[in-house]
Parts: C-alpha cells; sequence; structure tokens
C-alpha cells in the first residue's frame, strides 16, 4: 500500500469571522483568514486527505439551496488544492460533532405539503415514542421524529436537488476528489428494510457520479451493523461505492479504556470480515471519525454527555492518552489494509462556544482536536506527523490485508446484534 492509497485525513470545521452565537460549522461565514492558517497546518502534520461536511441545515435550509455556503466551501476546495490535499466532502449527513442534526424541514411537521394537507384533513398525528432521542433540527433541539429520509417525495426531490447544486458546481474542482453520502442517516431515521436502504443509497450514489463526482463513500455504524433494516457494507460496494465505518463514540459494549485502540480495530475487522465473506474478495475499508475528546481544566474523568441526541457517559481521556490512541490505531489500520483512517476534529472548540450546538451538549465535538481551542498542538498532533513522515517515506510495514473472518453473512443479517455482540467478544478475547 503506497502513501498515496492510504488516506490520512482529519474532519475540519471552519472557523467564523465573528464569535457569532450561532450553530458551529458555517461555509458561510467562515473566516478566510483562518482557512488559510488552518489548512495549511493540517498540510504540515502530513494529512493527504481533509474531511469538509457540507451541512445539511445549512446548504439547504428551505427550497433553495444556499449558495454562500456552496462559495465558502469552494475557498476551502481552493486553499486545499494549493496544499496537494484531497478533500471529502460530506453531504446529506445526519449527525454534527456527536449530535444529530438535519433541517428543520426535515423533522416533524413542517413540509409546505403537509401545511396545504392539514387545511383539508388537519394536522396529522405524530406518535412520539418515549425514548425519541434530541435532534438538532436547524438550530433548536426538538423530540420529534424525523420525517422519511428514504421514501417520501418531497424529501427525495431535496436531497437530489442538493447533490444537483453542490457536485454539479464543484465536481470538477481539483481538490473534490470523493463525496461521502448520507453518513449517519441511518441514526436519525430506519428504513423501512435493508434492500429500501440500499435502492435509496445507490440511486443517490449513481446520481453523484452522473453529476461528475469522482468518487463517493457510504458510511455505516456499529448501530447498523446490528439492525437488519439498516445499509449494509456490500450493497455500498454494489452500487460501485467505497465502504467507510464510523468509531465515534463507540457503543457501551465496545469495553476500551482511554489509549486503547483495539475497539477500532475490531470494528474495522468485522466490517472488513463482512465484506470478504459476502463478495469473496479482499475490500479496503475507511475507518472514520478516529478520536478521543481530552479533559479540561475543570473537567476531566467520566463526564455527562450526549451521544447522539441521548444522554451518556463519556470517559475524557488526557492528552498522552489521546496520543496513544491515535499512534495504535494508525499503525494497526495500515498494517490490516484499511483503506484510510479519517480522524474526528482538527481542533478543540473555544470553551465560550461551549453554549453553541453541538458543543453545548457534546463533548465529543469539544475537545477531540489535534489542537487545543488556543491554538497549542496537543501530542496527538506529533503522533500523526511522526505516522505520516513513515508512511510517506515508505518505512512502515507492508499490510497484511484486510482481516478475514470465518462467518455466514446470511446467517449474520438473520440476527445481526446477536452476531455483532459474539464477533465483538470473541475478537475482543483475542486481543
Amino acid at each position: 500500500m503506497s502513501e498515496q492509497s492510504f488516506s490520512l485525513g482529519v474532519t475540519y470545521w471552519p472557523r467564523r469571522r465573528a464569535m457569532a452565537e450561532q450553530i458551529l460549522c458555517s461555509w458561510s461565514e467562515a473566516d478566510p483568514g483562518a482557512l488559510r492558517d488552518e489548512l495549511g497546518h493540517i498540510a504540515e502534520l502530513g494529512f493527504n486527505t481533509l474531511r469538509l461536511e457540507l451541512r445539511w441545515a445549512e446548504a439547504q435550509p428551505g427550497d433553495r439551496v444556499n449558495v454562500a455556503a456552496l462559495r465558502g466551501l469552494e475557498r476551502a476546495l481552493d486553499r486545499a488544492a494549493d496544499l496537494g490535499l484531497r478533500a471529502v466532502i460530506g453531504v446529506l449527513g445526519g449527525s454534527l460533532g456527536g449530535a444529530l442534526h438535519l433541517p428543520a424541514w426535515a423533522v416533524g411537521y413542517r413540509l409546505p405539503s403537509d401545511t396545504r394537507r392539514a387545511r383539508r384533513l388537519g394536522p396529522p398525528v405524530l406518535v412520539v415514542p418515549d425514548d425519541q432521542p434530541a435532534i438538532l433540527a436547524g438550530e433548536h433541539y426538538r423530540r420529534e421524529p424525523a420525517r422519511d429520509l428514504y421514501r417520501e417525495p418531497e424529501i427525495l426531490e431535496a436531497q437530489r436537488r442538493l447533490l444537483d447544486e453542490a457536485i454539479g458546481n464543484l465536481a470538477a474542482h481539483p481538490a473534490a476528489a470523493t463525496w461521502l453520502i448520507g453518513a449517519d442517516l441511518e441514526r436519525v431515521r430506519r428504513p423501512a428494510s435493508a434492500r429500501l436502504a440500499a435502492s435509496w443509497w445507490a440511486d443517490l450514489a449513481g446520481r453523484a457520479r452522473a453529476l461528475g463526482a469522482r468518487a463517493v463513500v457510504g458510511a455505516i455504524s456499529p448501530v447498523g451493523l446490528s439492525r437488519r433494516d439498516s445499509l449494509r457494507p456490500d450493497e455500498i460496494v454494489a452500487a460501485d461505492g467505497t465502504p467507510a465505518v464510523s468509531v465515534a463514540p463507540l457503543p457501551p459494549l465496545a469495553g476500551g479504556r482511554p489509549g486503547d485502540a483495539s475497539p477500532i480495530a475490531i470494528l474495522h475487522a468485522i466490517v472488513a470480515g463482512l465484506l470478504h465473506a459476502a463478495l469473496g474478495r479482499p475490500i479496503a475499508v475507511i475507518v472514520a471519525d478516529i478520536g478521543a475528546p481530552t479533559a479540561v481544566a475543570g473537567a476531566s474523568g467520566v463526564v455527562a454527555s450526549e451521544a447522539f441526541g441521548r444522554a451518556a457517559t463519556m470517559t475524557l481521556s488526557d492528552e498522552e492518552q489521546q496520543a496513544a490512541l491515535l499512534e495504535e490505531a494508525l499503525a494497526t489500520l495500515h498494517r490490516e489494509g484499511a483503506g484510510g483512517a479519517w480522524l474526528a476534529a482538527y481542533r478543540d472548540i473555544a470553551p465560550d462556544l461551549w453554549r453553541v450546538p453541538p458543543a453545548d451538549r457534546s463533548w465529543w465535538a469539544r475537545t477531540a482536536g489535534l489542537v487545543s481551542a488556543d491554538g497549542r498542538e496537543k501530542p496527538a498532533a506529533a503522533a500523526v506527523q511522526t505516522f505520516a513522515r513513515r508512511l510517506r517515506a515508505g518505512l512502515l510495514p507492508a499490510p497484511a490485508g484486510p482481516p478475514t473472518l470465518p462467518l455466514d453473512p446470511e446467517r449474520h443479517w438473520h440476527d445481526p446484534a446477536a452476531s455483532f455482540r459474539s464477533l465483538w467478544r470473541e475478537m475482543a478475547e483475542r486481543r
């Protein structure tokens, strides 16, 4: 595996021109000076890939696509091209910094057609489960269910319109290497079936390629691997996509200690093993959202947080543990034939912005960066830089290839929750 074939990436959120009291990750208000300097630093650390999220609620707040957001993203692509960075652009994502996140019109009772229908028939009845997770709908949290993101005609049309505008305008940009479509939507709204999820994703991936996308990536999560109704890794490959698996935050059964990267390696091995068993050939899997939030003054140890709309506890690592986690994860994933490793965050969020969503509820959004909020490199930055230097110089051991597992895909998907737990226990014992 060459340096060019292993995607070493990091997620970058733009800083605003001013300390605005608005949701984080806004391309319309990106500070051009910070963008120039921070992307330059990312290149100096040795990354070859830059993950940029075109936040759905900003890009498509209503019927029209936000041109200012596309222009802000294009400026980031211009800088990435100058630095030789390949950009992965996330579109139609269902999360932001550990929070579930959608446009306001995609949550609850909001579409214009509903208003017209309600005038004739009265408002629809929304059945809200008691355990409905909070969704950051636009800029406000709501405990209403997401609309059907996979079948509702108005929403499907909106999804296609955003792809038409974003990919249609930016696909030819020299830095726009890859488009990540629909990451974490399975967390915010379950498809009716795996077949529907596969058909929905294949339609969007095909549209993206027709619009000029050079490569498309489909992402799954531990949640999807343990449910029968989610998009499956082999269906991503069947639609000519590259599979990625998100490891943030891992489910409670992970059992990892601060600084322990074995849960990340186990999850990669399960996905790679499922793909090999289903397709009869090795498939390189990208592992995304690798990281750990770190302790800060006044907060350490186990803290209260939220994880994808639900109350959760989170263990804050010290900075050396964060560095050890990344060092071990990068070495292991490269050795075991992963297609790449994308880290969770470049920079921490300043404490005076912790009242702004999603940092107001999610420790994952606050301190998982390689750089502290005041611009100081954490030890993790040096660990990444050392790995990147060895990767470029060809000094890392040759990859052994993606792991294989003695499993039957049909049996796994018959009861994926039980199979996933069993696989996890067996592999954790071996490691």
